[in-house]
């Protein structure tokens, strides 16, 4: 099922690229979905042509505009902030509590951040990904991951990064 396969993407792009393991007692991982999909959905592609390869293959060229929104992305100043705020006495208890806060408040920040650079991102200029498809059945046609990861970073600039 599609939407399965879509939803799964997301959510390892979520835990993978933002998350990267970080546990708080806030589920961030459904907010950062929310976010990521309406990312997603405004990245502009096409399909521009497709060449037989082989008897059971072929290449793909989707033509798409990369967007900008992970390089506004700037998460070393957040993270200063965090620091300073540390440094100024800003947070109290254990050393395991004031971890935990400033995970917490790094996430949060993390995440405005991300919102703001959807809101202010560009379009960049346009350009051709090529796709190797292999049949897989009668109406059944696949690309391999790494392939689409590829894409991923190349459509979100995260090759940039």
């Amino acid at each position: 099922d599609l939407k399965k396969v879509y939803e799964n993407g997301i959510n390892a792009f979520v835990q993978d690229c933002l998350l990267n393991g970080v546990e708080t007692e806030n589920d961030f991982s459904e907010t950062y979905g929310v976010l990521i999909k309406e990312i997603f959905s405004s990245v502009r592609y096409q399909v521009s042509g497709v060449k037989k390869t082989g008897s059971k293959t072929c290449e793909v060229t989707v033509k798409y505009q990369p967007v900008d929104v992970f390089t506004r992305f700037k998460l070393k100043e957040e993270s200063e902030k965090i620091q300073a705020d540390k440094d100024a006495g800003k947070y109290s208890g254990t050393d395991e509590e004031i971890k935990e806060a400033m995970v917490l408040d790094y996430m949060t920040g993390a995440y405005s951040l991300l919102r703001s650079s959807y809101r202010d991102m560009q379009y960049t200029n346009e350009q051709d990904y090529p796709f190797a498809v292999t049949q897989k059945g009668r109406n059944t046609w696949s690309i391999g991951d790494e392939e689409l990861n590829g894409f991923i970073e190349r459509i979100l600039e995260l090759d940039k990064l």
